[in-house]
């Protein structure tokens, strides 16, 4: 496994305050579960701002935070020495308009997976056909937070975890029997 380089890491990510707030105690351990992994797996092709933009030194650690808005899901990072309620340094957003469509139908074949499961046990070949069309699913929308994160620039891994921890801010996954980021054959 290659060694992260201080640019490509993120040292804390949380979530903004109001949608913390509104987060029932099962869904802020989820939040913090999939925050977690991104710090540890995640890595950001991030390159300074602009002339003129706020700077986050190339050398620090830096602390993101996901901010769940009216119309797009954004990922910001903060100046080392901002506080969680300043503004980001640099900041980058998916359009729900084109997120959640993925984040449904992910989750239409997480539940048929379920619900597959519980019937016929995991060997069933139409499960694995689920669980192929749950990975193309995941790493469409991967592509799709690719595409639209273009100056922090995480790879397809980091994307892939990024839509994760999305999937469960928009949609509370904590009533579904087996979670979609835990449903494995």
């Amino acid at each position: 496994m290659p060694v992260k380089a201080a640019a490509d890491l993120i040292s804390e990510l949380r979530i903004d305050e109001a949608t913390w707030a509104a987060g029932s105690e099962a869904r802020q351990v989820e939040w913090r579960l999939l925050c977690a992994d991104v710090i540890e797996e995640g890595r950001l092709g991030w390159e300074p701002p602009s002339e003129g933009a706020r700077d986050v030194p190339i050398d620090a650690k830096r602390r993101g935070r996901v901010r769940l808005g009216p119309g797009d899901v954004r990922l910001e990072l903060l100046d080392h020495s901002a506080g969680w309620d300043d503004d980001a340094a640099v900041s980058d957003a998916v359009r729900l308009q084109t997120l959640v469509p993925l984040v449904d139908e992910y989750l239409n074949v997480c539940r048929d997976m379920t619900k597959m499961g519980l019937a016929q046990g995991t060997h069933s070949p139409r499960l694995e056909a689920l669980d192929i069309a749950k990975r193309i699913t995941h790493d469409e929308a991967a592509e799709l937070i690719q595409t639209s994160l273009t100056t922090l620039r995480p790879d397809h891994g980091t994307a892939r975890r990024l839509f994760s921890l999305f999937v469960t801010l928009l949609r509370d996954t904590t009533k579904l029997s087996a979670r979609p980021h835990t449903v494995h054959l």
